[in-house]
């Protein structure tokens, strides 16, 4: 995958000096692929990953999902940390699918 990712709904780019990706618009279910495709892209770094939804307004169920699952793969101690707002719920829709225990995944305030 190229270093950026763009459609009409939503936009991926490389985070900066640490590994992980900032995202921006709309993340829906069809952009599992790249969103998958730009994690793996960081895991190489073998370090932990940040991705940041600070620009995003939507992130779908199988979106969210898709970042779940790449946690999961991490071998410990690596962990995927996600960035965002409080207008996503992240710490209320990981709890109601029980995935805020997942160890490797861990939440950070905008």
């Amino acid at each position: 995958m190229s270093k950026y990712f763009a459609d009409d709904l939503m936009f991926i780019m490389p985070l900066g000096p640490e590994p992980g990706i900032k995202l921006y618009g709309q993340v829906m279910g069809a952009h599992k692929i790249s969103l998958h495709l730009a994690l793996l892209a960081c895991r190489r770094q073998h370090r932990d990953v940040t991705v940041d939804l600070t620009g995003v307004h939507y992130l779908s169920q199988s979106a969210l999902e898709t970042l779940v699952g790449a946690a999961r793969t991490l071998p410990p101690p690596l962990r995927l940390t996600l960035r965002a707002g409080p207008d996503l719920d992240l710490p209320g829709r990981l709890a109601a699918h029980g995935w805020h225990e997942t160890q490797s995944l861990q939440l950070s305030d905008a």
